[in-house]
């Protein structure tokens, strides 16, 4: 699934529709207040502080089409054939936003950087100008957005039981990680 997801964005695909979702820094952005409303009071506070490097760093990655949630429950395998679906969150960013989807929640972590380890060796020489640590410092800075995007989700909605996640406690492990707390 990463060296698939690699080949999805190494694609030169035409991404002018209007209907495809923008992934910049003022989407980055909008999600952190959201965050901040629903989690719990003075939990955030620390990365909110902060939450600006983390867009920056976001928003200077390379562009280009994304499935916007890769996560995967949203990925269908069937032998060596890939199938995303659920693709209603398209749009125009960072392809490091969709291997964080994929290497985010539970995995054990040699698991997720075999995922990394995968689409970076098959994005060569896309990345030939991010070396390992870089693309990793990158993907963990995305992993942090993802936290706090689920955090403003919804106050009220609740994932099913197989997909539920503490992801206040990977965003504040993340900020520990990046040096934001």
């Amino acid at each position: 699934a990463a060296r698939w997801l690699a080949g999805l964005h190494g694609r030169s695909l035409a991404c002018r529709s209007p209907r495809l979702l923008r992934y910049d820094a003022a989407y980055f952005r909008s999600w952190l207040p959201r965050a901040l409303e629903f989690a719990p009071s003075g939990s955030l506070d620390e990365i909110a502080a902060a939450y600006e490097r983390v867009v920056a760093r976001l928003a200077e990655w390379p562009r280009g089409f994304v499935h916007g949630e890769f996560y995967p429950s949203n990925i269908l395998v069937e032998g060596s054939r890939i199938c995303p679906v659920d693709w209603e969150m398209a749009g125009v960013g960072p392809g490091l936003l969709d291997l964080a989807a994929l290497t985010s929640g539970g995995w054990e972590e040699r698991n997720r950087e075999r995922l990394a380890r995968a689409y970076f060796e098959a994005c060569l020489p896309a990345l030939s100008g991010s070396g390992w640590d870089d693309f990793l410092d990158a993907l963990e800075h995305f992993r942090l957005h993802l936290a706090i995007q689920w955090l403003g989700w919804s106050r009220d909605w609740s994932p099913p039981a197989e997909h539920a996640h503490d992801w206040l406690a990977d965003a504040l492990r993340l900020a520990e990680e990046l040096e934001l707390r």
